[in-house]
Protein backbone atom coordinates (compact mmCIF):
# COMPACT_ATOMS: atom_id res chain seq x y z
CA UNK A 1 0.00 0.00 0.00
CA UNK A 2 1.53 3.39 -1.40
CA UNK A 3 1.24 6.61 0.88
CA UNK A 4 2.18 9.87 -0.40
CA UNK A 5 3.36 11.82 2.98
CA UNK A 6 2.27 15.67 1.70
CA UNK A 7 4.06 17.27 4.63
CA UNK A 8 6.63 17.57 7.37
CA UNK A 9 4.06 17.10 10.29
CA UNK A 10 4.07 15.90 14.35
CA UNK A 11 4.05 12.57 15.20
CA UNK A 12 4.73 12.93 19.72
CA UNK A 13 5.81 15.08 22.13
CA UNK A 14 6.63 14.19 25.41
CA UNK A 15 8.62 15.56 28.29
CA UNK A 16 11.46 13.70 29.47
CA UNK A 17 10.90 14.53 33.41
CA UNK A 18 7.65 15.12 35.02
CA UNK A 19 8.47 18.54 36.85
CA UNK A 20 10.80 20.88 35.42
CA UNK A 21 13.43 22.59 37.86
CA UNK A 22 15.06 26.30 37.80
CA UNK A 23 18.51 25.69 35.88
CA UNK A 24 17.60 22.40 34.09
CA UNK A 25 17.10 22.19 30.45
CA UNK A 26 14.35 20.67 29.06
CA UNK A 27 14.41 18.76 25.75
CA UNK A 28 11.35 17.65 24.89
CA UNK A 29 11.12 14.26 22.63
CA UNK A 30 9.61 15.09 19.48
CA UNK A 31 8.88 12.49 16.53
CA UNK A 32 8.16 13.96 13.04
CA UNK A 33 7.12 11.78 10.03
CA UNK A 34 8.82 13.42 7.28
CA UNK A 35 7.04 13.77 3.87
CA UNK A 36 8.62 10.64 2.65
CA UNK A 37 6.69 9.00 5.36
CA UNK A 38 10.17 8.02 7.03
CA UNK A 39 9.85 8.67 10.86
CA UNK A 40 12.53 10.71 12.77
CA UNK A 41 13.79 11.97 15.83
CA UNK A 42 16.51 14.77 14.30
CA UNK A 43 15.31 18.50 14.07
CA UNK A 44 14.31 20.41 10.86
CA UNK A 45 14.94 23.96 11.43
CA UNK A 46 14.42 26.49 8.65
CA UNK A 47 17.55 26.51 6.94
CA UNK A 48 17.06 22.95 6.36
CA UNK A 49 13.43 23.04 5.67
CA UNK A 50 11.74 20.09 3.98
CA UNK A 51 9.66 20.24 1.24
CA UNK A 52 8.71 23.82 1.45
CA UNK A 53 8.21 23.16 5.69
CA UNK A 54 10.34 23.49 8.18
CA UNK A 55 9.98 23.28 12.58
CA UNK A 56 8.81 25.67 14.82
CA UNK A 57 9.31 25.70 18.78
CA UNK A 58 7.33 28.13 21.51
CA UNK A 59 7.16 28.05 25.09
CA UNK A 60 4.75 29.59 27.47
CA UNK A 61 4.24 30.38 30.82
CA UNK A 62 1.17 30.79 32.68
CA UNK A 63 0.36 33.91 34.78
CA UNK A 64 -2.36 33.86 36.87
CA UNK A 65 -3.96 36.10 39.58
CA UNK A 66 -3.08 33.36 42.32
CA UNK A 67 0.84 32.57 43.26
CA UNK A 68 1.61 29.64 44.48
CA UNK A 69 4.49 29.11 47.09
CA UNK A 70 6.20 25.87 46.75
CA UNK A 71 7.84 23.46 49.88
CA UNK A 72 11.68 23.29 49.90
CA UNK A 73 11.39 20.32 51.43
CA UNK A 74 8.83 18.60 49.22
CA UNK A 75 8.63 20.79 46.13
CA UNK A 76 5.12 19.15 45.01
CA UNK A 77 3.23 20.40 47.57
CA UNK A 78 2.18 23.95 48.27
CA UNK A 79 3.77 25.63 51.62
CA UNK A 80 2.20 27.58 54.12
CA UNK A 81 4.40 28.61 56.14
CA UNK A 82 7.84 30.76 55.62
CA UNK A 83 11.05 30.61 58.00
CA UNK A 84 11.54 34.27 59.01
CA UNK A 85 15.48 33.96 59.60
CA UNK A 86 16.01 32.85 55.60
CA UNK A 87 14.77 36.29 54.97
CA UNK A 88 17.08 37.88 57.87
CA UNK A 89 20.00 36.19 56.56
CA UNK A 90 19.27 37.23 53.00
CA UNK A 91 19.14 33.42 51.67
CA UNK A 92 16.65 32.73 48.54
CA UNK A 93 13.63 32.97 49.36
CA UNK A 94 12.30 29.92 47.82
CA UNK A 95 14.47 27.77 49.98
CA UNK A 96 12.68 29.55 52.80
CA UNK A 97 9.04 27.59 52.32
CA UNK A 98 7.84 24.83 54.12
CA UNK A 99 4.53 22.67 53.59
CA UNK A 100 3.84 21.92 57.51
CA UNK A 101 5.11 22.52 60.97
CA UNK A 102 6.51 19.07 61.00
CA UNK A 103 8.24 19.36 57.74
CA UNK A 104 9.96 22.54 59.10
CA UNK A 105 10.58 20.84 62.15
CA UNK A 106 12.22 17.74 60.71
CA UNK A 107 14.02 19.99 58.11
CA UNK A 108 15.65 21.83 60.33
CA UNK A 109 19.07 20.18 61.65
CA UNK A 110 20.10 20.66 57.72
CA UNK A 111 17.85 24.18 57.23
CA UNK A 112 19.90 25.86 60.11
CA UNK A 113 23.00 25.06 58.29
CA UNK A 114 21.94 27.25 55.53
CA UNK A 115 21.95 30.10 58.01
CA UNK A 116 25.16 29.30 59.62
CA UNK A 117 26.98 29.22 56.29
CA UNK A 118 24.98 32.71 55.15
CA UNK A 119 25.90 34.19 58.16
CA UNK A 120 29.51 33.02 57.64
CA UNK A 121 29.88 34.39 53.86
CA UNK A 122 28.37 37.46 54.93
CA UNK A 123 31.09 37.55 57.68
CA UNK A 124 34.11 36.70 55.11
CA UNK A 125 32.82 38.30 51.79
CA UNK A 126 29.35 39.71 50.93
CA UNK A 127 29.70 38.32 47.03
CA UNK A 128 29.71 34.57 48.57
CA UNK A 129 26.06 34.22 48.36
CA UNK A 130 26.02 32.67 44.81
CA UNK A 131 28.92 30.15 45.39
CA UNK A 132 26.60 29.09 48.47
CA UNK A 133 23.39 29.18 47.06
CA UNK A 134 24.50 28.27 43.03
CA UNK A 135 24.04 30.43 39.81
CA UNK A 136 20.34 29.06 39.65
CA UNK A 137 19.27 30.08 43.28
CA UNK A 138 16.28 31.98 42.76
CA UNK A 139 16.76 35.34 44.32
CA UNK A 140 14.50 37.77 45.20
CA UNK A 141 12.12 36.30 42.78
CA UNK A 142 12.05 33.16 43.99
CA UNK A 143 9.38 34.91 46.62
CA UNK A 144 6.10 32.82 45.14
CA UNK A 145 2.77 33.43 46.98
CA UNK A 146 0.08 35.56 47.99
CA UNK A 147 -2.06 32.90 48.42
CA UNK A 148 -4.06 31.52 51.20
CA UNK A 149 -1.49 29.61 53.56
CA UNK A 150 -1.97 29.64 56.94
CA UNK A 151 0.79 32.01 57.82
CA UNK A 152 0.22 35.76 57.55
CA UNK A 153 3.49 36.35 56.31
CA UNK A 154 3.62 34.35 52.75
CA UNK A 155 3.94 36.90 50.04
CA UNK A 156 4.64 40.07 52.13
CA UNK A 157 8.55 39.58 51.88
CA UNK A 158 10.00 42.30 49.85
CA UNK A 159 10.47 41.58 46.33
CA UNK A 160 7.57 40.05 45.30
CA UNK A 161 8.02 39.22 41.56
CA UNK A 162 4.24 39.77 40.87
CA UNK A 163 4.64 40.74 36.92
CA UNK A 164 7.86 38.71 35.62
CA UNK A 165 8.41 40.44 32.05
CA UNK A 166 8.37 38.05 29.70
CA UNK A 167 11.00 37.72 26.83
CA UNK A 168 8.74 37.86 24.10
CA UNK A 169 5.61 40.39 25.52
CA UNK A 170 4.06 40.01 21.91
CA UNK A 171 3.67 36.31 22.71
CA UNK A 172 1.36 36.76 25.00
CA UNK A 173 -2.01 34.97 25.25
CA UNK A 174 -5.28 34.89 27.22
CA UNK A 175 -7.65 31.90 27.91
CA UNK A 176 -10.16 31.27 30.92
CA UNK A 177 -8.35 34.39 32.85
CA UNK A 178 -5.08 33.19 32.22
CA UNK A 179 -2.00 34.69 30.66
CA UNK A 180 0.67 32.95 28.17
CA UNK A 181 3.74 34.53 28.17
CA UNK A 182 5.86 33.50 25.64
CA UNK A 183 9.33 32.67 27.21
CA UNK A 184 10.95 30.75 24.75
CA UNK A 185 11.45 30.01 20.94
CA UNK A 186 13.80 27.00 20.47
CA UNK A 187 13.27 23.43 21.26
CA UNK A 188 14.92 23.65 24.41
CA UNK A 189 13.97 25.62 27.96
CA UNK A 190 15.81 26.41 30.55
CA UNK A 191 13.07 27.41 33.40
CA UNK A 192 14.39 30.26 35.61
CA UNK A 193 13.60 31.81 38.79
CA UNK A 194 10.47 33.86 36.96
CA UNK A 195 9.16 30.41 36.52
CA UNK A 196 8.90 29.06 39.93
CA UNK A 197 5.38 28.11 40.73
CA UNK A 198 4.37 28.47 37.23
CA UNK A 199 2.80 25.96 34.58
CA UNK A 200 5.03 25.79 31.41
CA UNK A 201 3.40 25.15 27.67
CA UNK A 202 5.45 23.42 24.84
CA UNK A 203 4.11 24.34 20.98
CA UNK A 204 5.54 22.64 18.17
CA UNK A 205 4.24 22.95 14.50
CA UNK A 206 5.05 22.77 10.92
CA UNK A 207 5.63 26.14 9.53
CA UNK A 208 4.96 26.74 5.71
CA UNK A 209 8.66 28.00 4.47
CA UNK A 210 7.00 30.95 2.26
CA UNK A 211 3.90 32.03 3.96
CA UNK A 212 5.70 31.47 7.74
CA UNK A 213 2.33 30.42 9.06
CA UNK A 214 1.19 26.90 10.65
CA UNK A 215 0.80 24.20 8.13
CA UNK A 216 -2.16 23.18 10.74
CA UNK A 217 -2.99 23.13 14.38
CA UNK A 218 0.39 22.63 16.69
CA UNK A 219 0.87 19.94 18.50
CA UNK A 220 1.03 21.02 22.61
CA UNK A 221 2.05 19.70 26.04
CA UNK A 222 2.07 20.91 29.90
CA UNK A 223 4.27 20.76 32.86
CA UNK A 224 3.51 20.32 35.82
CA UNK A 225 4.52 23.80 38.08
CA UNK A 226 8.27 24.50 37.85
CA UNK A 227 9.85 24.48 41.46
CA UNK A 228 13.60 25.47 42.40
CA UNK A 229 16.16 23.50 42.81
CA UNK A 230 16.60 22.12 46.09
CA UNK A 231 18.76 22.58 48.43
CA UNK A 232 21.67 19.63 48.71
CA UNK A 233 21.64 18.11 51.93
CA UNK A 234 24.95 19.58 54.04
CA UNK A 235 28.00 17.05 54.11
CA UNK A 236 28.75 15.89 57.71
CA UNK A 237 32.75 15.80 56.78
CA UNK A 238 35.08 13.67 59.03
CA UNK A 239 37.79 15.96 60.32
CA UNK A 240 41.17 13.86 59.34
CA UNK A 241 43.70 13.98 62.60
CA UNK A 242 47.12 15.33 61.25
CA UNK A 243 48.74 12.54 62.91
CA UNK A 244 48.30 10.25 60.02
CA UNK A 245 50.46 12.06 58.15
CA UNK A 246 53.52 11.45 60.45
CA UNK A 247 54.63 8.63 59.36
CA UNK A 248 55.19 10.20 56.05
CA UNK A 249 58.99 11.22 55.53
CA UNK A 250 57.98 15.42 56.13
CA UNK A 251 62.26 15.59 55.90
CA UNK A 252 62.19 14.26 52.07
CA UNK A 253 63.35 17.74 49.66
CA UNK A 254 59.46 17.77 48.52
CA UNK A 255 58.37 18.81 51.54
CA UNK A 256 60.39 22.33 51.30
CA UNK A 257 57.89 23.29 48.48
CA UNK A 258 54.88 23.57 50.76
CA UNK A 259 51.93 21.85 50.69
CA UNK A 260 48.62 21.30 48.35
CA UNK A 261 44.70 19.68 48.79
CA UNK A 262 43.80 17.36 46.50
CA UNK A 263 40.07 16.32 46.00
CA UNK A 264 39.17 12.99 44.44
CA UNK A 265 35.08 12.59 43.38
CA UNK A 266 32.88 9.99 41.72
CA UNK A 267 30.62 12.34 40.07
CA UNK A 268 28.45 9.05 38.91
CA UNK A 269 28.19 9.26 34.74
CA UNK A 270 25.13 9.69 33.24
CA UNK A 271 25.12 6.64 31.55
CA UNK A 272 24.58 5.03 34.79
CA UNK A 273 22.31 7.04 36.44
CA UNK A 274 18.98 5.15 35.77
CA UNK A 275 15.17 4.90 36.93
CA UNK A 276 16.58 1.01 37.38
CA UNK A 277 19.42 1.71 39.44
CA UNK A 278 18.38 4.34 41.53
CA UNK A 279 14.46 3.50 41.79
CA UNK A 280 13.76 5.89 45.16
CA UNK A 281 15.29 9.25 42.93
CA UNK A 282 12.86 11.04 41.36
CA UNK A 283 13.85 11.20 37.09
CA UNK A 284 14.49 15.09 37.75
CA UNK A 285 17.04 14.63 40.12
CA UNK A 286 18.86 12.10 37.59
CA UNK A 287 19.35 13.92 35.32
CA UNK A 288 22.53 15.41 34.05
CA UNK A 289 21.34 19.16 33.23
CA UNK A 290 20.19 19.20 37.27
CA UNK A 291 22.99 16.93 38.48
CA UNK A 292 25.65 19.07 36.37
CA UNK A 293 25.18 22.08 38.79
CA UNK A 294 24.97 21.18 42.12
CA UNK A 295 28.50 18.60 41.37
CA UNK A 296 30.29 21.68 39.87
CA UNK A 297 28.94 23.81 42.39
CA UNK A 298 30.19 21.57 45.43
CA UNK A 299 33.70 20.63 43.59
CA UNK A 300 34.54 23.83 43.19
CA UNK A 301 33.34 25.24 46.84
CA UNK A 302 36.20 22.41 48.36
CA UNK A 303 38.87 25.57 46.52
CA UNK A 304 41.19 22.39 45.93
CA UNK A 305 44.45 22.71 44.06
CA UNK A 306 44.18 19.59 42.38
CA UNK A 307 40.77 17.93 41.14
CA UNK A 308 40.50 14.42 40.12
CA UNK A 309 36.84 13.24 38.40
CA UNK A 310 36.29 9.48 37.86
CA UNK A 311 33.08 8.16 35.68
CA UNK A 312 33.35 11.34 32.93
CA UNK A 313 32.05 10.80 29.96
CA UNK A 314 33.75 12.52 27.23
CA UNK A 315 31.08 15.16 26.01
CA UNK A 316 30.81 15.84 29.40
CA UNK A 317 34.26 16.85 29.56
CA UNK A 318 34.30 18.53 26.33
CA UNK A 319 30.86 20.34 26.97
CA UNK A 320 30.78 21.25 30.84
CA UNK A 321 33.57 20.32 32.78
CA UNK A 322 36.62 21.82 30.47
CA UNK A 323 34.91 25.27 30.30
CA UNK A 324 33.80 25.95 33.99
CA UNK A 325 36.68 24.76 35.10
CA UNK A 326 38.75 27.15 32.98
CA UNK A 327 36.55 29.78 34.20
CA UNK A 328 37.66 29.31 37.71
CA UNK A 329 41.25 28.84 36.80
CA UNK A 330 41.76 25.39 36.21
CA UNK A 331 43.73 23.51 33.67
CA UNK A 332 41.51 20.26 33.26
CA UNK A 333 43.15 17.00 31.38
CA UNK A 334 40.89 13.78 30.46
CA UNK A 335 42.21 10.47 30.52
CA UNK A 336 40.23 7.34 28.87
CA UNK A 337 39.35 4.02 30.38
CA UNK A 338 41.26 1.27 28.90
CA UNK A 339 38.38 -1.27 29.41
CA UNK A 340 35.81 0.91 28.60
CA UNK A 341 35.77 3.54 25.90
CA UNK A 342 32.83 5.84 27.00
CA UNK A 343 34.21 6.53 30.51
CA UNK A 344 37.18 8.24 32.15
CA UNK A 345 39.21 10.25 34.19
CA UNK A 346 39.59 13.84 34.50
CA UNK A 347 42.09 15.55 36.13
CA UNK A 348 42.26 19.79 36.78
CA UNK A 349 44.61 21.83 38.92
CA UNK A 350 45.03 25.06 39.33
CA UNK A 351 46.93 27.65 36.97
CA UNK A 352 50.16 29.03 38.61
Amino acid sequence: EEQGWRMLSVVRVHLPSEIPIVGCEITPYVLLRLPNGAISTEDVPETAAVDGHFMRYRWYRIQSDRKVAICSVHPMEQATIQCLGCLKSKIPAAKSYHCSAKCFSDAWQHHKVLHERASSALNENGAEEEELFGRFGSGSSGILSSGSGSMSNLGQSPGVNNGPVPLYPSGSDKSSGETWFEVGRSQTYTPTADDIGHVLRFECAAVDTEKKVPAGPPTSIMTSRVIPAPTPTPRRLIQVNGDVLGHLDMDSQSSSFGTFTVLSYNILADAYATSDAYSYCPTWALSWTYRRQNLMREIIGYHADIICLQEVQLNHFEDFFAPEFDKHGYQALYKKRTTEVSLSCSLSSQIG
